[in-house]
């Protein structure tokens, strides 16, 4: 886990360390890592399997994506953080234009159609509304902490949905971070780049055999 910059005088980590307050108190990384992956895990098995033509992906899906994920660990799923926050050069969106950022967001997708209509259209154009979409979660960076996490299951649902596997990054790991996509999230945040991320996510779209919902 990488420390996010917060105010002094509002720590949601324990002393001295990057490792955010949890309900087991877990003080060792790799122990609590452990922790965060099987809750991950058991989300995407969750959500996937809730998944049908009712699904709704509007705001309320999406922040309940990361309470549900979360918050036997953390105090602070689900909730929008209150504190401006950066990571390094990385500046995101002001804590007091979130709701308005995120309910405007949600508004365009939900004349997007939520994305729901890609099935059968060119990869491509899938790929690209992706990327704005998730260009927009990430500079937003509306919680404290699993945005990257929460946002990848957000679109990798949206694509199981459409007839996809989830979205395989597999060609831009390196030594276990998703060092490409961090890069690409950069060149969203600082100069409203969008391009490493489309490609990012158009060759990681690849077809199920079998699309059934």
């Amino acid at each position: 886990m990488s420390k996010y910059n917060y105010p002094a005088d509002y720590d949601i980590y324990y002393p001295g360390s990057s490792i955010p307050k949890n309900t087991k108190k877990i003080k060792d990384i790799s122990e609590l890592q452990v922790f965060d992956k099987a809750l991950l895990l058991k989300a995407y098995y969750n959500f996937t399997r809730d998944l049908s033509k009712k699904t709704i992906f509007d705001e309320k899906y999406f922040v309940n994506l990361h309470k549900q994920s979360f918050q036997k660990l953390y105090s602070f799923a689900g909730k929008y953080r209150n504190q401006d926050v950066s990571k390094g050069d990385t500046i995101f969106c002001k804590a007091i234009f979130i709701k308005d950022q995120m309910g405007n967001l949600f508004e365009n997708f939900r004349k997007e159609k939520y994305l729901k209509n890609y099935s059968d259209l060119p990869k491509e154009d899938f790929a690209d509304k992706i990327s704005f979409y998730m260009g927009e979660l990430i500079a937003i960076h509306p919680f404290y902490e699993f945005n990257g996490r929460l946002i990848r299951l957000f679109f990798d649902l949206i694509a199981y949905y459409n007839g996809y596997n989830y979205i395989d990054y597999i060609k831009y790991k390196h030594t276990g971070e998703l060092n490409s996509f961090i890069e690409a999230s950069i060149n969203v945040v600082q100069n409203n780049n969008y391009e490493l991320l489309k490609n990012i996510i158009f060759t990681g779209l690849k077809s199920r055999n079998i699309y059934e919902l």
